[in-house]
Parts: structure tokens; sequence; C-alpha cells
């Protein structure tokens, strides 16, 4: 009730802020800003990662990437696993089931999702934040706008969250001025699979008041039938049931969207994501795909997520001050069955409030400013269970976090804007109070994180930039049972780990030819890491904990290439990262426990490459009909684990085609053609166990718009 009340009294106090602001700037000329709903120029992209207003990606001083919501329709990414493959350095980290799953960027992450997550994620202007257990939203790509990919440390802007890089999903707003609406049916059939797959969404957008207020429903349903087989007992040939991994994803989004003057903007927006599915992600084989000893039970990894938000702009004639507020609450979790009598149980039921007030220059002389402040008060309640024959564990506890921050970052254009120092710092604290049923242990930590950059813009066409920033992960915090396995085992533990620091080091360069039809992407970097926090094997059989494992350094490449070629219609993709992380120094306690790592050893769950081309095709079939087609090919390094055995690399190839006009889109689409299996992981018998990319997938795909 206190967490409601606050809410709602601090979103009140958000559009009490905005009205009166709004009479305040009665006297105000309008914004010289650019709104970011002005038409820009063709081929330009927009991104507004930096917090001050929509900028051209190619003037942007960060290593950012930017997709279109037609673009990620047109190559076949409906969701963030899609996605990760068109991304340098990203990778898949952990996946549990549809409702629990994380990602790496250039080696940061490790190889755990619990713990505060290395990668921030956005939806629009608010955090997803799991207090402890860093997982991505399960979002799926209906009705977005356009996604933004942010690589290394974003501290100064985003926070904690955001060691190893920020995830930013911008939805569709709702019309001010008319009525508009979308659906699409899907079909497709996966190898292996019991049934066919089936997945349907609309959207709508209807204006209340003629350019004042408009309301945006939109929402989807998917199900996907299992292709992975049963054995109660080990594995002898002859599965006990078949299909039993199937999927279900449910979401709806509700936005309203009001512009009571010219200068303020007021956006209100409810999300409901509801994954299910049953039996996890992890399988005793991913060829032939299989989960053994089950005993006959069920099996399942569920999800329940609520997020509400309220937004408030006001520009006034020289800056803007934005306010965001959110609340999270959800409940997810896992069900593993354990032969010949056993289970392993563990429930999440996160709740998240924060509230995020900034104001930024936007007026035309050389000083650009940033300042803001954050507040976020959560927790992670969670129950765990594990029961074997003659064994009983049960490992509930809560984390909880009250943490708040002030940043702010400064600019000034040199040289007509051709020479731009920026300088930006975070100041943060947290507080955190890990509780179970013995024990209740806080811990406080103040940190600051900084970045420094210089940017070149000799032209329009030529973005150089060097930067320095920091990144920070606040410590993970596991249950007593896990030090006392780790303890066992030999190595040092305890419930409260060391936050996890970062510090990058980078050279970035975007050209692009004078009639845009050539663009190139090229960044050098090396972030070292401090106290790195790494999932640990234990003593006791299934209980595995973390521990601040040693330092590292990653060292890498990142590389985009776009080519609008000569040939009408046809336009090629290709990106890519080199990656080299190694261990600096491995705590001695670990590294007698797990000889493998020592200095000079490859980082626990880090890949050494993967790179994807695409190319893309469109053709006018009648004056009317416009044909389209993309194909799309990615290859996955190499990946090395805590338990020394290394999953090999795996490629996967897409493709669309399809027919279009003004009204509708008929495609066929197919994923994974070359059926590879992967895996992500490989279990400590050698067997091909764990996740690895779903078989192969074939369907059809019918759009509708208005007009």
């Amino acid at each position: 009730m206190d967490k409601m009340l606050r809410t709602r009294n601090t979103t009140a106090l958000s559009l009490v802020i905005a009205i009166s602001m709004a009479s305040s700037s009665a006297y105000a000329q309008a914004s010289t800003s650019e709104p970011e709903d002005k038409d820009y120029e063709l081929d330009t992209v927009v991104v507004t990662a930096s917090k001050t207003g929509a900028q051209e990606l190619q003037s942007v001083p960060l290593a950012v990437q930017a997709f279109s919501g037609e673009d990620l329709k047109v190559r076949n990414i409906n969701t963030i696993d899609d996605l990760i493959s068109t991304v340098p350095g990203a990778y898949e980290g952990q996946r549990q089931s549809v409702a629990s799953r994380s990602y790496n960027l250039r080696g940061a992450g490790g190889s755990n999702a619990n713990g505060d997550s290395p990668i921030g994620y956005y939806l629009d202007d608010v955090p997803f934040i799991v207090t402890n257990f860093g997982i991505a939203p399960p979002v799926r790509f209906l009705d977005m706008e356009r996604v933004e990919v942010l690589r290394g440390p974003q501290g100064t802007l985003y926070g904690q969250g955001s060691s190893g890089g920020v995830f930013i999903f911008h939805t569709k707003d709702p019309n001010l001025s008319d009525m508009e609406w979308s659906a699409e049916l899907e079909a497709s059939q996966t190898k292996d699979a019991v049934g066919d797959n089936f997945g349907a969404a609309a959207a709508v957008s209807v204006p209340i008041i003629k350019d004042k207020l408009a309301i945006r429903i939109s929402g989807g349903t998917s199900d996907n039938p299992g292709w992975a087989d049963e054995y109660f007992g080990p594995y002898d040939g002859t599965p006990d049931a078949t299909g039993v991994n199937g999927s279900k994803n449910d979401d709806v989004r509700v936005v309203a969207l009001a512009k009571p003057t010219d200068n303020i903007t007021l956006r209100a927006q409810y999300w409901h994501f509801q994954p299910r599915q049953d039996f996890l992600g992890n399988m005793a084989s991913v060829e032939p795909a299989y989960y053994a000893n089950t005993a006959g039970q069920p099996s399942y990894g569920n999800g329940d997520f609520k997020l509400l938000s309220f937004t408030a702009d006001i520009d006034f004639e020289n800056f803007s001050i934005t306010s965001a507020t959110s609340d999270l609450t959800g409940n997810f979790g896992i069900y593993i069955p354990i032969a010949p009598q056993g289970f392993f149980s563990s429930q999440f039921y996160p709740e998240m409030f924060a509230q995020e007030v900034r104001a930024n220059s936007t007026g035309a002389g050389p000083l650009h400013w940033l300042i803001g402040a954050s507040y976020q008060d959560g927790e992670g309640p969670q129950a765990n269970t594990l029961e074997r024959p003659g064994l009983m564990i049960n490992a509930d506890n809560n984390t909880i976090t009250k943490n708040h921050a002030i940043f702010g970052e400064v600019s000034y254009d040199l040289f007509d804007g051709k020479l731009v120092p920026l300088v930006g710092l975070r100041q943060y604290h947290d507080k955190r109070t890990f509780e179970d049923a013995t024990s209740s242990l806080e811990t406080e930590k103040d940190v600051t994180t900084w970045r420094v950059n210089l940017s070149y813009l000799p032209t329009d066409d030529l973005t150089m930039f060097v930067t320095a920033s920091t990144g920070f992960r606040a410590g993970i915090v596991q249950s007593q049972v896990q030090v006392e396995s780790l303890q066992l085992a030999g190595v040092p533990a305890q419930v409260g780990l060391e936050p996890e620091t970062s510090q990058n080091y980078e050279f970035g360069l975007k050209w692009r030819t004078p009639d845009r039809n050539l663009t190139f992407g090229l960044n050098l970097y090396q972030t070292e890491y401090t106290d790195l926090q790494t999932s640990t094997p234990g003593a006791i059989d299934g209980v595995n904990g973390f521990s601040n494992f040693g330092d590292g350094t990653s060292k890498g490449i990142d590389l985009e290439v776009h080519w609008d070629t000569p040939i009408e219609g046809l336009s090629l993709n290709a990106v890519g990262n080199f990656n080299d992380s190694k261990f600096d120094r491995v705590d001695a306690a670990v590294q007698a426990a797990l000889p493998l790592f020592k200095p000079g050893s490859r980082l626990v769950n880090t890949i050494e490459s993967n790179y994807r081309i695409d190319a893309a095709y469109t053709r006018d079939i009648t004056a009317n009909i416009e044909g389209f087609g993309n194909i799309g090919y990615s290859r996955n390094g190499d990946r090395l684990q805590s338990n020394g055995a290394i999953a090999d690399p795996y490629s996967l190839a897409n493709m669309t085609l399809g027919m279009r006009t003004e009204t509708y889109e008929l495609s066929l689409f197919g994923t994974n053609l070359t059926d590879e299996r992967g895996p992500t992981f490989v279990g400590n018998d050698g067997v091909p166990a764990g996740a690895g990319p779903n078989p192969r997938t074939v369907g059809v795909r019918l759009r509708l718009f208005s007009q």
C-alpha cells in the first residue's frame, strides 16, 4: 500500500510540475529544439539515446545502433533474441525460459543472470529492473517504432545497470490527429514440433480530442507447440512424451498521449507481459532434443509482469524538463523435476518503483548540458526449494534496495561544432538489505561514474571520437546455503559480493559517402573489469554460488557496413565483432578450486567473434505492388564455460520473401534454415546439453494496416 501511494503521489507530482511549468512558460517563445516527430530527410536515422532530444545517428559520439520498426519486420526480428545476432559483440548469456533470459555485450554479463543486470533495458523512457536478477524484458516487437542499442559502459546517463551497454525500446505513440490501425496473423511450422505455431497481433490508435488527446491499444498472442522429448528416466531412445516444451506469450499495451499545450507532452502507459513455457530452455541434449530423469513430473518457466509508467515533457525557450515515473511488479520462476523423487523450484516476486527528473539545454548556442536525479525503491523476494531423498533445502530470501543518484553531462562546440569536448558525471548511493530466515545483512555503497569524450566532426559525413568511461554493477546477493556450498568447495564467499566496476577506453569512427549510399562504422575498445562477479561451482550437489572471480580485460573491434548498391533496390548490411577477453587476476582460492582459470586465461562465458551479413532487395512488381526479400546469415563463436567445457560455434540463416501494397503485406519467412542446434552450453560429461537455437521454422505472415 505504501508503494502504491508513493507511486500515485509521485505521478501526481509529475503532473503538477507539468501544469505549473505550462503556466509559467506562457511568456516563453516556442522551443528552438527540433521535435521528435519532425520529418527528417530521407535516409537519415534519428536516435534519442543521449537523452537530449532527437539527434542524427551519424553525429552521435557513441557506439550505438538503431533499428526502425519496419527494418525489424523485414529482417524477421521479432524478439530480443532475434535482435542479438545483428549487434556486434552481443550474445545470449543465460536462458531459463521465455520468461527469463539475459544477454551479454562485449564480454560484460558473466555467465549468469543473478545480481542486477550489467545491461540496461529501457521501455521508452523508463527502466525494466528486476532486483538482484538481471533478466531482459520479455518484450515482443509488436508496435515498435525503433530500437536503439548502446555498447560499452553508459554509467553517467543510465546508471548502475548499464556497465556493459543499454537496450532502448521505443514503442509507437498514439496519433493525435487521425485514427490508424494494423493487424498481423502468422502461422508456421517448427521442425519436430507436435503442432503448428500461431500468432496474432493488432494495434489501434484513436484520437479522443483532435491534436490534444489520443489512445493507442496494442497486443498479441502466440502459441508455439513443443519439439523436445521427455524421458522419465535416463535416455533410452524411446521417449515417454513428445513435444513437451511448448510456449505461449501474451501481451497488451495501452498508452494515452496528451498535448494540452504546444510545449507540454504527457504520456501514460500500461504494459502487461505473460510469457509461459513448459519445461525450460536448458535440455539434457539439444540434438536430439530431450529432457531426462523427470520422473514424469511437470516442469515450467512462467512469468507475469505489469509495468505502469508516466512521462511528462515540458519545453521552454532554451531548455526542456522531463519527469519519468514507473512501477514494475511481477512474478516469474522455474520448476525443475529431479528423478527419482525430487525437484528444484525458484520463484521470484519483484517490485520496482523508479523516478527520474532531468533537464537539458535545447538552444542553438555552443554550450549543451544535461542534469538530472533518479530514485529507485525495489525488492526481489525469492522462494527457493531443493528437495531430494533425504535432503530438503529452503532458501527463501529477499533483497531490498533503495538507491538514488544525481548525474549530468556538459559539452561545448568548438570551431563551429567541428570539435566537441564532453564531460559527464554520476554520483550514486546504493543501500541493500538481504533478508532470509536467519539473518539480515545491510550494505551501503557510494559510487562515482564518469565519462570524458572528444568528438571531431569535420563534415556532415565523418564523425570521429575518443572516449573514456566507467561502469558499475551492484554486488550480487546470494543465500546462506550458496555461501556454505562455496566455502565447502574452498572458495571464500559472502552473502553480498563486492560491486563490479569497469573502465572503458574507446575510439569510434562513422563515415558515409556524400550520397549516403555507403556507410561504415568502426569501434576499437578496451574494457577493464575489477572484481568480476561470476557463477562458481559449489560443493553441495545442485547448489552453486557466486564469487568475485578476479579482474579481467576485454579488447575488441566492432565493425558495421551498409551499402545501397548500384543495383536498384539491393542493399547489403554487415556487422561483426572480434573480442579478446582475458583474466588479469584470479582469486587464489578460486584458482585452487578451478585450476583452469588463471591470469592470462580466457574470461568465462565470452565469445571471440560474431558477425552477420544481410542482403535486402525491393522491386516494383506493378504500379501498386512492391516485392521485397531479405536473407541473413550470422555466426557465433565458441564459448568457454565455468566448468571448463567449450560450446562449439554455430551459424544461423534466415529469410523473408513477400509483397506489399498500401494496405497489406504478405510474406514467407524462415528462421534457422540450416537447422543448427548449437548449443550455447555443454554439460560436464561433454554431452551437447543446455540451450540452443530453435529448430528450423518456416511460415507465412499477413499484415494489414490502415492507409
